[in-house]
């Protein structure tokens, strides 16, 4: 099934979009399978993270708007400020899709779905298509660092070998707002410069509007950049990645106990 829904932005707006997607959820029947999330647009956004304190995404704008300001020097001639929010556009992702479980959606308790406008005033269309599919579900468990980029490659293996399934794909989710999880190398040096770098994008620093922590309300705006979903093919009963690619979780407050979920179908 395929919908879709129209939502008026204001520049630099943001939108809670949990209602529109889970209508459409319902309104399909599925009890599971996966929702894939999408916008037409290449000045806007989809993210999946914490809206309790609106500080926080506001937050979390601010920090894309400084990192990737209008400026004369782009190639494209058409408007900085567009080709700003192209750039904004591109690091926090115009797709997300989420795992549909006994018809509900799965997402964390202080998670919730945005659109976020960097262009505008628009007409945005968010395009919702649901996929029936027969699930083997699992979750991982752990207690987390800050900081830590834990490999979780090994473990999410050996549900795809438990499920049985040789061709298909496998959908891995955090159900966390100040969390990430990536394909990136599995070497523990090559982890560390990532972080670095991540952190060096997004500063650890004291002057938030979201008040909880300093590394929560950073870890809003990394959760962004980072994504909180992916999904690898499975071929011949094996995840397709690359010698050396792993699958990392990456906590950006803690120490907090996490879950990462894993659903496996065929193609």
């Amino acid at each position: 099934m395929q919908k879709r829904f129209d939502i008026d932005t204001k520049k630099d707006g943001w939108y809670v979009i949990d209602d529109e997607v889970k209508a459409c959820v319902r309104e399909s029947g599925v009890s599971d399978g996966i929702c894939v999330i999408s916008t037409g647009s290449d000045t806007a956004a989809l993210a999946i993270t914490s809206s309790w304190d609106p500080k926080g995404i506001d937050d979390a704008v601010r920090d894309l708007k400084a990192k990737f300001p209008p400026r004369l020097s782009y190639e494209c001639p058409y408007s900085p400020f567009a080709s700003a929010g192209r750039s904004r556009a591109s690091i926090s992702g115009a797709c997300r899709s989420l795992i549909i479980k006994d018809g509900k959606l799965v997402l964390g308790h202080s998670q919730t779905i945005l659109l976020m406008e960097f262009d505008g005033a628009m007409k945005r269309s968010v395009h919702v298509s649901i996929v029936p599919k027969e699930l083997y579900f699992k979750s991982i468990s752990f207690v987390t660092c800050y900081g830590e980029m834990t490999d979780l490659t090994e473990r999410t293996a050996k549900i795809v070998e438990e499920s049985g399934i040789k061709e298909g794909y496998c959908h891995v989710t955090v159900q966390a707002a100040t969390a990430g999880v990536v394909l990136a190398p599995r070497d523990k040096a090559v982890r560390e410069d990532i972080w670095e770098d991540i952190e060096r994008l997004i500063p650890t620093r004291a002057d938030f509007k979201h008040r909880e922590t300093a590394s929560d309300a950073a870890g809003h705006t990394k959760s962004f950049i980072a994504g909180t979903q992916i999904d690898i093919p499975v071929r011949s009963g094996r995840l397709l990645l690359s010698d050396g690619q792993g699958i990392i979780y990456t906590e950006f407050d803690g120490p907090r106990p996490r879950d990462l979920k894993v659903a496996v179908y065929e193609a």
